[in-house]
């Protein structure tokens, strides 16, 4: 996208920015940076500096644009209704077309056009987390059609924090009797990653194989246990005649259905984070909280900031490849918000938050428990 383009898409919905600072208490990267250049009216500023010929883009455009976790919190307060995130990711567009952005995107976008994935591993070996579950043979879960596909995503399938996930979700299901499968190597990153780097354009092959695949195998449905592969798949995917769900949907349905049942009280007290790209960017809210009150001897404390004004844990917007620092920062104003509810563990329903929230917590020595909801799921029912 060059800076035509930019201006025929951009200019009325940045125009509409009036400068209020309502966005400010609630970007995080601001409450860190304390700098106007990285609030959300300042990088609409930037924005519309730009279109109108005011500014050239630079390595200090580039840093505020690219500094951006693309949460979407700033929508949430805007009175003008502005969508920022959404102009910031064509600013990035805009800022690739220029070559003008973080060089280190060009190394993501090589591993996933060349293995599929965003850590250069091979691709084949996406079902590795099935080691975490005994007794399990070779290629178990991988059926030429089933009703069910479960998208485990980048993450969780090649990060060691993060694989228990899938395993959970794969129990959960097979306890059920759910007719699914995965694709294991078949299944392709949803290239949600090229989006927040400015590179959607790389994303179409993905997309088409993904969709090829389902088609092939006749499923009914998708479930995912990453938000941001269920938000790319519902709003840049859309398969025709197939049911996406996100895990915390497909549980609640099955503790409805009386397909699970717990046996187990946990006689917890828990805090539950909404992930950016479930909660506010996709709009799933109360499924996650069905599911935890369900579970017998569980007490739910919501955060000061919940729902639509969740505060992200920093693991959003590419910002922790290009700035790991800020990242940090941001993750620790999310674990000082979780240990202000005085709960006994802090639940999300993403790898990435569980990954940033629980890294920030070890490294600084914090005795916080993180879990994924499906490792409450889990417990409750006895797997």
């Amino acid at each position: 996208m060059n800076i035509t383009q930019l201006k025929r898409l951009s200019y009325d919905e940045v125009a509409k920015c009036n400068k209020c600072g309502f966005c400010l208490p609630s970007c995080p990267v601001y409450l860190v940076e304390k700098k106007e250049s990285a609030a959300p009216r300042g990088r609409n500023a930037i924005t519309r500096a730009v279109i109108e010929g005011r500014l050239e883009l630079s390595p200090e455009t580039e840093k505020s644009i690219f500094s951006c976790l693309g949460c979407g919190a700033c929508r949430q307060v805007c009175l003008s209704a502005v969508e920022t995130k959404d102009l910031i990711f064509r600013d990035r567009e805009c800022q690739v077309h220029e070559g003008i952005y973080p060089k280190i995107a060009d190394r993501v976008a090589a591993f996933i056009q060349q293995e599929h994935n965003i850590s250069d591993d091979d691709n084949a070996e996406r079902g590795e987390w099935r080691e975490m579950i005994k007794g399990l043979p070779e290629g178990a879960f991988e059926k030429e059609s089933a009703e069910v596909i479960f998208f485990v995503g980048c993450v969780a399938s090649f990060f060691p924090m993060a694989q228990q996930i899938p395993a959970n979700m794969a129990r959960i299901l097979q306890k059920a009797g759910v007719d699914f499968t995965i694709l294991g190597g078949e299944e392709w990153c949803c290239g949600f990653p090229l989006i927040g780097a400015g590179m959607p354009d790389k994303m179409e092959s993905l997309r088409v194989h993904n969709l090829e695949k389902v088609k092939k195998v006749g499923a009914k449905s998708v479930v995912f246990t990453c938000p941001s592969c269920f938000h790319t798949w519902k709003h840049l995917y859309e398969p025709e005649g197939v049911q996406l769900y996100h895990s915390t949907q497909f549980i609640d349905r099955l503790i409805r259905e009386e397909r699970i049942r717990f046996t187990k009280p946990l006689n917890t007290t828990v805090t539950y984070h909404d992930p950016c790209d479930l909660g506010r960017n996709t709009g799933v809210f109360e499924e996650p909280r069905n599911v935890i009150r369900a579970i017998p001897g569980v007490k739910l404390v919501e955060l000061p900031n919940n729902r639509q004004l969740s505060r992200c844990c920093g693991g959003g917007g590419n910002v922790e490849m290009v700035n790991p620092e800020l990242s940090a920062k941001v993750a620790q104003m999310k674990v000082d918000e979780i240990l202000s509810t005085g709960a006994d563990m802090a639940v999300s329903a993403c790898q990435q938050c569980l990954r940033t929230i629980a890294t920030r917590s070890r490294r600084q020595k914090i005795d916080l428990t993180v879990k994924d909801i499906t490792d409450l799921v889990c417990d409750a029912i006895g797997l």
